[in-house]
């Protein structure tokens, strides 16, 4: 009867002791499959250019750098222009050359977040490089 009491026991002991590292194993493959489904996110970037001046004055003859490379705009006069241009990645410079003294407002806007204005510029010339 001890005999059969101590077989019982021992039978639980060991279940329970193939339950229980069972369950660790099943937790280190739980985090190598977690670590194997994260994803890296590359964030995309949108650069929106503003370049305004007051009534009477006028510019011209502008230059932007876009993903394609510079969007260049000569012999047209206005007093605002405004685009778009994306994406792009971060690091991505940003620059404005214009003749005259409008005013030149860089916005940028990470993945579909709303545009922030991250610098604003009286005179022929501003840039932002994306590091946000």
């Amino acid at each position: 009867m001890k005999r059969l009491k101590f077989l019982k026991s021992a039978i639980i002991i060991a279940s329970a002791m193939f339950v229980l590292s069972s369950c660790e194993v099943n937790k280190d493959n739980k985090d190598e499959m977690n670590d194997k489904d994260e994803t890296v996110i590359n964030d995309n970037y949108y650069v929106k250019y503003v370049i305004s001046s007051n009534y009477p004055g006028v510019f011209s003859n502008w230059s932007v750098t876009t993903p394609q490379g510079n969007y260049t705009r000569n012999g047209y006069q206005t007093r605002h222009w405004e685009q778009t241009y994306g994406p792009v990645k971060k690091g991505f410079k940003c620059e404005v050359q214009v003749e005259g003294a409008p005013t030149i407002e860089i916005y940028v806007s990470k993945n579909s977040e709303p545009f922030a204005l991250k610098t604003t510029k009286t005179g022929n010339s501003a840039s932002y490089t994306i590091n946000f």
